[in-house]
């Protein structure tokens, strides 16, 4: 004799939701790792009359990935662009971000990038990109209610340690290196243009 629903596996809609959810994130993530860090810059010889041209197209590749310049010093040979917030996965018309550890860290952390290129003279010209990445490190506060969390904006709190620090000295970036698939992404996408 046998029972309703014995020998066969009933699952919850919940449960249906949250195996789906982590077959997902587990298929996505699995190739998710750290990229090697660059040993070279990335780099490329230019001809000295391509020089403006390529100048010019650094500036408009840099306003569509969502670097804005900062410092432009034509003599020098150097752009510069401000720290730019990375991209996360719900921003899919942003193009700052070149590899899928780039958006799962910038998805998870608060992180920047930023660019400068430089034309350099040495046998010829060169023109070398380089995309530095920092990670905002702040202090945890204590959130012990629900006013308590939209307080925690403001600095206010008392930390998970208990000390009472002003947020701006709790708030310093940190250099994890360079981002060289986004380097590449940058470098042909100038050159192509």
């Amino acid at each position: 004799m046998r029972h309703v629903g014995e020998g066969v596996l009933t699952v919850g809609p919940g449960r249906a939701i949250s195996v789906v959810g982590t077959l997902f994130v587990m298929i996505i993530v699995s190739g998710c790792q750290r990229p090697a860090q660059p040993t070279q810059p990335t780099a490329t010889f230019v001809e000295a009359e391509e020089l403006d041209a390529l100048w010019d197209a650094a500036l408009r590749i840099l306003r569509r990935h969502d670097f804005q310049p900062d410092r432009q010093d034509r003599t020098a040979g150097i752009i510069t662009t401000l720290p730019s917030t990375s991209m996360q996965w719900h921003e899919p018309w942003r193009q700052d971000v070149a590899d899928g550890y780039g958006l799962l860290m910038a998805s998870l952390h608060t992180i920047q990038r930023q660019v400068t290129i430089r034309f350099i003279r040495q046998e010829g010209w060169s023109m070398d990109v380089q995309v530095d990445v920092y990670l905002l490190s702040a202090s945890d506060y204590q959130i012990t209610s629900s006013s308590a969390g939209i307080r925690s904006f403001s600095g206010d709190l008392p930390t998970v340690t208990g000390e009472r620090v002003i947020a701006a000295d709790t708030r310093r970036w940190i250099h994890l290196g360079r981002d060289a698939s986004m380097e590449e992404r940058l470098l042909n996408r100038i050159l192509a243009y």
